[in-house]
């Protein structure tokens, strides 16, 4: 089909493309006037046990416990610790990233964390069920240690190394609208060429069916 073909074409399916505007502009005013989203975030310190040749522990950090905070995070990201989070009251987006890079205040060690953060509309709601997420990942860190039989001095523990901050998500407009456009382009050309065609191959059945259907008749006939 050459360009002027699908110039007539898209000329004779204008109605599709102002389907195709109409549903751009009122994708456009969804990305202009969003409704506001909330991101809080909390970051997690998975902590090596306080020994008497270690009193503050930040000295013994790990491979091994960078990898047991991952385990836990597996855990809860499962189908399984998405149940259990619904059930305790996290309706929010969830997520938990383990971090295991150091901090300002503790720049000699890596530190293993976990980044625990919830997205809603409501921030102080998005606040507290970051808190839960946070409890549950302690209290999987417990489980998984009383299985193995680790001895309660031997523990290694969590705590909240930055604390729930609630702050909007804040998106580029300029990329949403460029989106919607090309979306909206693409989509009713394509929707538009494919009605074409689809016409196109209606009108050649159909005298195939008026000459089989006289056909029919004359042998009938005879």
């Amino acid at each position: 089909m050459s360009f002027r073909n699908v110039v007539r074409a898209l000329m004779r399916r204008w109605l599709v493309l102002a389907i195709a505007a109409v549903l751009a502009l009122a994708g456009a005013l969804v990305v202009v006037k969003p409704g506001v989203v909330y991101r809080s975030t909390a970051v997690v310190r998975v902590k090596p046990p306080e020994t008497p040749q270690d009193p503050t522990g930040l000295t013994d950090f790990r491979p091994s416990l960078a990898i047991i905070g991952a385990a836990v995070v597996t855990v809860l990201k499962s189908d399984s610790g998405a149940v259990e989070l619904r059930r305790a009251g996290v309706t929010g987006l969830y997520d938990l990233a383990p971090r295991n890079t150091g901090t300002t205040k503790t720049e000699a060690y890596v530190v293993p964390t976990v980044e625990v953060s919830v997205r809603g509309t409501d921030p102080k709601e998005t606040d507290r069920e970051v808190g839960v997420v946070i409890q549950h990942f302690a209290d999987h860190l417990r489980e998984l240690q009383d299985h193995l039989n680790v001895p309660r001095q031997r523990y290694i523990t969590s705590d909240e190394l930055v604390p729930a901050t609630a702050l909007p998500v804040q998106g580029v407009k300029s990329r949403g609208l460029f989106g919607v456009a090309a979306l909206a382009t693409v989509g009713g050309v394509a929707v538009a060429l494919w009605v074409e065609e689809y016409a196109r191959r209606r009108r050649l059945v159909r005298p195939d069916r008026a000459v089989r259907h006289r056909a029919a008749r004359r042998g009938v006939g005879t």
